[in-house]
């Protein structure tokens, strides 16, 4: 029996929903490539340092890994190390998944496109275009989402709120380049929720890890939501973190980061099988809908 063998990298995996994701996910998509007799291995590899990041990078293809995701705080890093830089990561100098094989270490970004989507699976007629979009953190989750919407619509405007304003200005500076066109403004936290005026139709798209089960919070404490608005966070764990919570009360709609994870995953395996990434989702809305099921039993509360 051959051995499907992949990893995800970064810090503070205990909660991560990936290894069940790949062994369900495998089961639809490696019988579509006449790989369902495979077992599959997902691990999860927590990597306090750089050094151990690149040093088990350097050793995957020798130890009979086919693949790797890759999440805080080391995508910079996998852009670095990788010998080729596949569509989107080539713009955002960042990516999420990695393919290894003997004589090169590609790299790819799935996160935008699995936002997307993720996005356009729960609202079919959803348009940016409508929206002010709003981006709560500037890191490589935030590059990946702005790189992805704004080269597909143009947003009404955009503003980019951040602790580092330094940070947030070197994002708005990329975006301005890759997509120009909407009026774009970094904001500190403070500012935005404490802001006088009160434009209608925001897409607010939380991309921190604060919420998460091991940061819990809320950022935007006090901001007055409106009904109009929509409010997109990240994670996953647990499926409606207080952002999300407070956005809903104010009756605006809402999207936790669920169907972002199934899809960027989904799109991730077909990157390992093949070396392409493909233009929209690969699984039907009844895989989709099962996946969101078997994941949610196994989210906190």
């Amino acid at each position: 029996m051959s051995v499907f063998k992949a990893a995800l990298l970064g810090k503070e995996l205990s909660h991560s929903l990936s290894p069940m994701l790949h062994r369900e996910l495998f089961k639809i998509l490696g019988s579509k490539f006449v790989l369902k007799n495979s077992e599959v291995v997902y691990d999860l590899v927590e990597c306090v340092e750089e050094c151990d990041f690149a040093a088990w990078i350097k050793t995957a293809a020798t130890n009979g890994y086919i693949g790797a995701n890759v999440t805080y705080p080391y995508k910079s890093k996998a852009f670095n190390l990788s010998d080729r830089h596949i569509g989107v990561s080539s713009f955002i100098d960042s990516a999420n998944v990695m393919r290894f094989s003997d004589d090169e270490v590609q790299c790819a970004s799935s996160d935008g496109a699995g936002l997307l989507n993720s996005i356009l699976r729960e609202y079919s007629t959803f348009d940016m275009e409508r929206y002010h979009l709003v981006l709560i953190g500037a890191g490589n989750a935030a590059r990946a989402v702005a790189y992805s919407l704004c080269t597909k619509w143009m947003p009404k405007s955009l503003t980019i709120v951040n602790r580092d304003l330094a940070k947030g200005e070197e994002l708005a500076e990329f975006c301005i380049a890759q997509s120009p066109g909407p009026t774009v403004r970094v904001m500190s936290i403070n500012d935005f929720i404490h802001a006088h005026e009160e434009p209608r139709y925001r897409l607010i798209i939380q991309c921190t890890p604060v919420g998460q089960i091991n940061h819990p919070g809320d950022l935007l404490t006090g901001f007055a939501w409106h009904e109009t608005d929509f409010a997109i966070d990240l994670i996953y764990n647990p499926i409606k973190t207080s952002f999300l919570q407070n956005a809903s009360h104010a009756g605006a709609k809402t999207l936790n980061g669920l169907g972002m994870l199934i899809e960027q995953a989904a799109l991730s395996q077909i990157f390992w099988l093949t070396g392409l990434l493909p233009d929209g989702s690969p699984l039907s809305e009844g895989e989709y809908k099962s996946l969101i099921e078997i994941l949610s039993y196994s989210i906190t509360p």
